[in-house]
């Protein structure tokens, strides 16, 4: 469902849409009278069958999220696990822990070095996929 890499507040502003959304259409039901209430009923349970899944999911992980880290809801970056290794490697290489003119006979185990930094990070799941996250 999200990129290779992901802002904890996408997440964060989903949440609030759904919940902005059913809140909406639940005070539309519980206000309205008569032919309406029917037709404000049936909208709320038509969003409630296509989207609170999801709303129920995306609140579960913003709470996961919100235990693991202070910065959540301001913004931590989620690498999923199967892009962690090219994130370390390019991480590195940006902020200059490799020399860009490294010769090339040297060799550099990527693997070791990305399970080397994952103490700094813990995992969390987001929609089935793991994902690292710094850990605070």
């Amino acid at each position: 469902m999200f990129d290779k890499i992901t802002d904890s507040r996408d997440l964060v502003n989903r949440l609030q849409e759904l919940t902005d959304e059913h809140d909406s259409l639940f005070d539309a039901m519980t206000e309205a009278k008569g032919k309406e209430k029917k037709a404000a009923k049936f909208e709320f349970d038509t969003w409630c069958d296509e989207n609170r899944e999801e709303w129920e999911d995306l609140k579960a992980i913003n709470e996961e999220g919100e235990s693991l880290t202070s910065e959540w809801i301001h913004g931590e970056t989620l690498i999923r696990e199967d892009y962690f290794t090219q994130y370390v490697q390019e991480m590195l290489e940006d902020c200059g822990d490799i020399p860009s003119d490294l010769p090339h006979y040297i060799v550099i185990d990527w693997e070791a070095t990305a399970d080397n930094l994952k103490q700094d990070y813990t995992e969390i799941d987001i929609f089935g996929d793991t994902y690292y996250i710094r850990a605070s």
